[in-house]
C-alpha cells in the first residue's frame, strides 16, 4: 500500500483523488461511471411521494456543500447535520466526507417543544 502525501498540511485530498476504497470514493467512481445517471438512492416520504437521486445527483449536491463547509473552516471539524429524514441528508453526510469534516447526525428541534429539544444539541 503507498502512501500519498498531498501538499497542502490539514487539508483533505481533492475529491477527485478520492480512492473507491471509502464511502466518497465509491459515489465519485459511480458519478464518473456509465450508470451515473441510474437512480442510486430513493426516499419514499410520508405522502408515499418517491424523490430519487442518481449518483451523478449526489456527487453536485454533495460537492456544492463540501465547497461551503471548506469556505467556512469546517475541515477536520464536527459538523452537525440537523436535517429531516430525506436524500438531502445523503447530500449532507457525503458533503462532510467530501470537505473532510467529520458528519454528526442529529434530527431537527421540534419548533412546537424548543424548551425541551433545544438542549440536547
Amino acid at each position: 500500500m503507498k502512501c500519498r502525501n498531498f501538499s497542502t498540511p490539514g487539508r483533505p485530498p481533492p475529491v477527485t483523488d478520492l480512492a473507491p476504497r471509502s464511502l466518497s470514493g465509491l459515489l465519485l467512481t459511480l458519478a464518473q461511471g456509465s450508470s451515473a445517471q441510474a437512480p442510486l438512492y430513493t426516499f419514499l416520504g410520508d405522502d408515499g411521494e418517491e424523490s430519487v437521486w442518481s449518483a451523478s445527483e449526489l456527487d453536485v449536491r454533495a460537492r456544492r456543500i463540501a465547497s461551503a463547509l471548506r469556505e467556512r473552516g469546517a475541515v477536520g471539524e464536527r459538523v452537525l447535520l440537523l436535517y429531516p429524514p430525506g436524500l438531502d441528508y445523503i447530500a449532507g453526510f457525503f458533503g462532510c466526507l467530501y470537505a473532510g469534516a467529520v458528519a454528526v447526525p442529529a434530527y431537527p428541534p421540534d419548533p412546537m417543544r424548543l424548551e425541551r429539544t433545544l438542549p440536547r444539541l
